[in-house]
């Protein structure tokens, strides 16, 4: 039986060869798009997801509720883990970690290199899962002289993982430096352990000694892991753990908060200081987007048998007559569709190859194909599920007519039948729309933000690290570099300027409210820095080497004035940690977050020693030159190969999946206008065949080319208008919530929407207009001859 039913579907499939192009090129489409998300979307939801004990871990973050609102951050006082360790039975092993740490320079008898990694506890290694291929974890940092590499550091450093257990690296970072051991060797992180990439794992406390009075409980330098027993409600513990921090420092303002460590990639964005939501909304909205994708090469499928279905109501009248039931057709009419379905699954699987390559450098990611038991089986899913989905309809619909009823060609479209198309039509077209509208207003905010004022000059500026500088020698080198041809000026300043994220609220003031903790980015600058950024100087002077006591001078941002409430700032004193500090200048307010943030209070203060960035503006005239003869001096400087960075490629990579959604949305947009667009001109050349009597006859009786096409297109675009009122409202909701995320955003013009809609318009025009041209300019002869 199987056997016939596969013969009678290829022999349909033969004779109707343009409704099968369709239905297989639309069934393939939406199949690669559903395979290519869902490898990208399996990847992310992995992140962060590769820990033997993983649904146990858990990082503390902290609540500051200050005069700006709560704001939640991944760091906490430096000592919290090991305040931690004795205070609650509910954890089973805490341990301390320092941020992420870059530009640390090692080096070896033969070799010197710089890397990224973190400080770490000895019980880093009882909560994360670390994959050793040298050496041991085992008491591996509890000497301060020992360090854990990985894998890549080993091979750049010796010839072997195993030959580097036991030699002696050389580390610095800032003016500190020390002669470790190595005492293992791991296999390098992935995304799905940790994010950043992790080269070195050195001794905490250490990393303690290294911030000498900053180590104390109203300072953010650290952070803390947590492993919880098994069973612990951290709801509970939560509400248990509040008064931590507040215990211990009086007067503060902070509440620390568990929360899941594998979240911390996915759930990254908070109100009020809770989770709401993140990268994870991106998923939401690319399952929903090849969903809606695969729904709509069903509907084509649907649609386009169910609108032929009168020319196969003989063929299924006969079949009655002989005895064939209502079950036996339905697994005909299903054969029919699983058939199609595995056809264009296995195409689809062909092209996924094909087009990982490129799907990887939009999203960009490292995705791999692969098929083990799980992925078949998910493949099988997806076949079973799309044919359900594109057959079972057609197939009821098809299996219930009657035999006297076909044999008498007195079977007609149903009135449900027909409304039930038409909604699908609009259903398709309502999607397509929303895909344009979104399109529209992401490129539109991203051009937005490349072309906002930062209140400084970007271009031309090259970051390069310091840390492997003392600070006479760091002044020496920005001396050299001012020196070159294609140099315009340099400086240096204490932290990436980009993200930039040392806070404090130790500033006071006369008249401020010592009950009102309010949080100041803390920006230490080098001479010149200023003019080197480009910051526009409202009042005052900028730092210089002309007037003497410059340490004990500040310079605050427009926004730093208004939340003092200072009306003449130039020689006000301020008090910053117990020194008294005079106010000798304002600039304008300069963004140095993403733009989803407002404009924090900020200073400035002058400290030649805290430089960890060079920042160096070069002529765009000669630019390959002039990188060559900086690279050239820092080598001479260091030893080391320069790494450097574009600061407004650094500032546009904080919009990084942004950009990514953006270039995904533009594709997938297109494929679902694409894919409605196949449905369309599927139905309307049915239509059109079905009218074309009708059409002969009008034409004989005079009617024009222009009132046939309008006869034909009249219906189609009433379901479109019909997908625009429905569709608009809707995209501008999601739209506007989506920009209600940045602080800076472009305005939700009316053009955008009446644009879009009446893109929609003239492509549904195009796609039904071709074949509505086709029947009215036939000769009225050929379609009434039979009659």
């Amino acid at each position: 039986m199987l056997n016939h039913y596969l013969k009678l579907a290829l022999r349909n499939f033969s004779n109707k060869k343009g409704i099968f192009a369709i239905n297989l090129f639309g069934l393939t489409t939406g199949l690669v798009t559903l395979l290519l998300i869902t490898s990208w979307v399996r990847s992310e939801l992995g992140v962060l997801k590769g820990h033997e004990k993983g649904e146990y871990i858990y990082q503390v973050l902290t609540n500051h509720d200050n005069s700006a609102g709560i704001n939640t951050i991944p760091v906490t006082p430096g000592r919290m883990a090991e305040a931690m360790r004795d205070e609650y039975s509910q954890i089973d092993v805490v341990t301390g970690m320092s941020p992420y740490i870059e530009g640390v320079s090692f080096e070896s008898v033969a070799e010197k290199t710089t890397t990224n990694g973190f400080f770490v506890d000895q019980e880093f290694f009882e909560i994360f899962t670390v994959n050793m291929i040298a050496g041991s974890s085992s008491g591996a940092l509890e000497d301060q002289n020992s360090v854990v590499i990985s894998e890549s550091l080993a091979l750049k450093m010796f010839d072997s993982p195993e030959e580097a257990i036991g030699k002696t690296l050389a580390w610095k970072v800032f003016s500190f430096s020390n002669e470790v051991e190595i005492k293992g060797v791991y296999r390098d992180f992935t995304e799905k352990e940790i994010v950043d990439e992790a080269h070195f794992l050195l001794n905490y406390d250490y990393f303690l000694g290294m911030l000498g009075d900053g180590v104390h409980w109203d300072n953010y330098n650290g952070q803390a892991i947590a492993l919880m027993n098994p069973g612990v409600d951290i709801n509970e513990f939560n509400n248990s753990f509040v008064n931590f921090i507040k215990d211990r420092e009086e007067g503060s303002n902070v509440t620390p908060f568990l929360q899941a460590y594998e979240d911390m990639y996915l759930h990254t964005s908070y109100e009020a200081g809770k989770v709401a939501g993140g990268k994870i909304n991106y998923i939401y909205i690319f399952s929903a987007i090849a969903l809606f994708i695969l729904l709509i090469a069903c509907i084509n499928f649907m649609n386009l048998t169910t609108a032929r279905a009168m020319s196969r109501v003989k063929e299924i009248g006969v079949k009655k007559t002989m005895g064939a039931n209502r079950t036996g057709l339905f697994a005909q009419f299903m054969t029919e569709s699983l058939l199609l379905t595995g056809m264009a699954l296995i195409i689809a699987v062909v092209l996924m190859y094909i087009l990982m390559p490129f799907f990887n450098s939009v999203t960009g990611k490292l995705l791999n194909i692969s098929f083990g038991i799980k992925e078949v089986a998910i493949l099988i899913g997806i076949w079973i599920f799309t044919s359900m989905i594109a057959g079972i309809y057609p197939s009821v619909y098809l299996s219930k007519f009657r035999p006297m009823q076909v044999l008498r060609s007195t079977a007609k479209g149903s009135f449900g039948e027909l409304l039930a198309r038409k909604g699908l039509v609009i259903f398709q077209f309502s999607i397509s729309l929303l895909l344009i509208i979104g399109i529209t207003v992401i490129s539109r905010q991203m051009s937005f933000i490349q072309n906002q004022n930062l209140g400084y000059n970007q271009t031309q500026i090259i970051q390069i690290s310091a840390n492997d500088f003392e600070t006479s020698k760091a002044n020496s080198f920005l001396e050299q570099l001012r020196k070159l041809p294609g140099v315009e000026n340099a400086s240096s300043l204490s932290h990436n300027l980009v993200g930039l994220s040392s806070s404090t609220i130790g500033l006071r003031w006369e008249g401020k409210d010592e009950t009102e903790q309010v949080k100041f980015e803390n920006i230490t600058v080098n001479l010149d820095l200023i003019e080197t950024m480009g910051f526009k100087v409202m009042e005052g002077r900028s730092f210089s080497s002309d007037y003497g006591q410059e340490r004990e001078k500040l310079i605050l941002n427009e926004e730093a004035v208004k939340t003092i409430g200072l009306e003449n700032p130039i020689g006000e004193v301020l008090n910053l940690w117990g020194n008294d500090m005079e106010v000798i200048g304002v600039v304008k307010n300069f963004n140095f977050e993403s733009l989803k943030e407002t404009v924090k209070p900020a200073f400035l203060k002058y400290d030649d020693e805290f430089a960890t960035k060079f920042m160096v503006r070069i002529q765009s005239k000669n630019q390959d030159q002039t990188l060559a003869e900086v690279a050239d001096l820092y080598q001479e400087n260091t030893g080391l190969a320069m790494d450097y960075s574009f600061l407004d490629e650094d500032f546009q990579s904080l919009y990084n999946s942004e950009k990514r959604i953006a270039s995904l949305s533009k594709y997938f947009g297109g494929i679902a206008i694409l894919l409605s667009c196949l449905g369309l001109f599927g139905l309307a050349t049915f239509t059109a065949e079905k009218r074309k009597k009708e059409i002969g006859v009008r034409k004989v009786m005079g009617a024009s080319i222009p009132s046939i096409l309008r006869l034909v297109t009249k219906d189609f675009l009433q379901l479109i208008f019909l997908a625009i009122l429905l569709s608009v409202p809707l995209g501008w909701y999601l739209s506007y919530n989506w920009l209600n995320d940045y602080a800076y955003k472009t305005n939700l013009s009316w053009w955008i929407f009446v644009g879009s809609s009446l893109l929609l318009v003239l492509i549904a025009l195009l796609t039904v207009g071709y074949q509505a041209f086709q029947a009215a300019r036939n000769n009225p002869v050929n379609s009434l001859k039979s009659e």
